[in-house]
């Protein structure tokens, strides 16, 4: 039987349906349901005491004005105040590193600088914020190193009227010869032919760098280019190995701020086994150690050998803001990666796996971990191989060696490298290097010098 069809509940609509339709929002009231008013850019939680007292105008040329607003939040998170001009209240002003002082005051637009008032380097102001104490700005100033100099130069014309500037008398022409060996000198040859090698023997020319710790001289016949004795004391020579460069040129690190943050970035890259990001950062902490001033900029950072433009971003974000924001992503397993890495016999692959297995102690590695004979060595004389010894005891090894070696082949050289080499104070060990002049005779001695070394016990 035929049925007629049953109507739908709901009528069809025509058209785009909206998902969501419109819906008119209820009027807030002002003073009862209003959100909350939003801080405005220029205003910052004080959360420490610094700058307490001290009103700053940083002059943005050469700064940058990025760089001049993260300097302002900082200079007020640590109780100071700036200016955006130099007003009566000022106490400080702030320029770049390489603004001298007659164009910082044609800037600042004032013929001298008014009294008690410090204009001030750059670096000042990034090393209080990263060291959280106010420094002495003698070192920063602009308007003191000038003033000595203007005054010693007028009593050196008082007293020596006759004597011609010494930049008249040192300064010689170099010719182009000089120029192009010194070019030649810089060059890395890339291909195999320009680059002499010596398959198997070492030459007497190495033996003696090594031994001394610079190149022996080139001979010449020019006695013009043979530099004085007082010229050559400056002029730091690189020795072909690590070893043979002394630590004293590392004397004074400029860049001591920055180099800290990343030793603390190699140390943990290090312990979790990426060697490669350690040894990035490892070099461009040598790097920065040797350079001979404080770094001012991305672009001057870029210029240093050693440190590629992510490296450089890390230095800028450093300088701009006193910290590393990398550093707050350490995970909890790095400290106990560096405690199970200290123990001697085991390394990062080691440390990684006993973190993996649940050990978090070094309790835990005695009780429950397989050790090895090394390992269980390690362990038991934990705190005694972590101590550094001093270069008098390090100076007995090497020469306990020496003479084990010498009684084999009087012809051999034994010598302590690594820290000892570099003239440090203490050392973590030492390492000796057994060779021969000819390059080959200290092949297969390393079995003999061990057994005479435990004959002697």
């Amino acid at each position: 039987h035929w049925r007629p069809p049953l109507r739908d509940k709901m009528e069809p609509r025509h058209g785009i349906m909206k998902a969501f339709p419109k819906v008119k929002r209820a009027k807030v009231l002002y003073g009862k349901d209003a959100p909350p008013v939003k801080k405005k850019p220029d205003e910052c939680d004080v959360t420490g005491n610094t700058f307490n007292g001290v009103t700053v105008y940083i002059l943005p040329a050469g700064i940058g004005n990025a760089r001049c607003q993260i300097f302002q939040r900082q200079i007020q998170q640590n109780g100071g105040r700036t200016e955006s001009s130099l007003c009566p209240s000022v106490t400080h002003v702030v320029v770049d590193d390489n603004m001298d002082m007659d164009r910082a005051l044609r800037l600042l637009k004032v013929d001298c600088m008014p009294s008690g008032v410090q204009l001030l380097k750059c670096t000042w102001l990034s090393l209080c914020i990263s060291e959280k104490q106010m420094l002495d700005v003698a070192s920063y100033s602009l308007l003191l190193p000038k003033r000595d100099s203007e005054t010693r130069h007028e009593n050196i014309k008082e007293e020596l009227p006759n004597v011609k500037p010494a930049a008249e008398t040192i300064v010689q022409p170099v010719s182009d010869q000089t120029k192009h060996e010194e070019t030649m000198d810089m060059t890395v040859p890339d291909t195999k032919e320009e680059v002499p090698r010596e398959e198997d023997g070492v030459s007497q020319s190495d033996l003696e760098a090594l031994i001394t710790g610079q190149h022996p001289k080139m001979e010449t016949s020019d006695p013009s280019l043979v530099p004085s004795p007082d010229s050559a004391a400056q002029k730091v020579v690189s020795g072909k190995w690590v070893c043979a460069q002394s630590s004293q040129s590392k004397t004074h690190n400029f860049n001591k701020h920055i180099t800290d943050k990343l030793e603390v970035l190699a140390k943990a890259y290090t312990h979790q086994g990426d060697k490669w990001r350690a040894l990035s950062y490892s070099k461009a902490v040598n790097a920065l150690k040797s350079y001979h001033k404080p770094i001012t900029s991305y672009q001057e950072a870029c210029q240093i050998p050693g440190i590629g433009k992510r490296m450089a971003d890390k230095i800028d974000e450093i300088m701009e803001s006193g910290h590393l924001r990398k550093l707050d992503h350490i995970g909890e397993a790095v400290p106990v990666l560096e405690l199970f890495s200290n123990i001697w016999g085991a390394g990062a692959k080691t440390a990684q796996l006993w973190y993996q297995q649940g050990f978090r102690t070094l309790e835990d590695i005695r009780t429950n971990a397989h050790l090895s004979n090394t390992q269980k060595i390690g362990l038991k004389h934990y705190d005694d191989f972590l101590d550094r010894m001093p270069r008098e005891e390090a100076a007995a090894i090497e020469k306990v060696v020496r003479d084990a070696t010498q009684a084999i082949d009087p012809h051999l050289v034994a010598m302590a490298c690594g820290s000892y080499r570099r003239r440090k104070a203490t050392c973590g060990d030492v390492d000796v290097l057994i060779s021969h002049p000819d390059g080959k005779s200290h092949k297969g001695i390393f079995s003999k010098v061990l057994q005479s070394l435990h004959d002697s016990g």
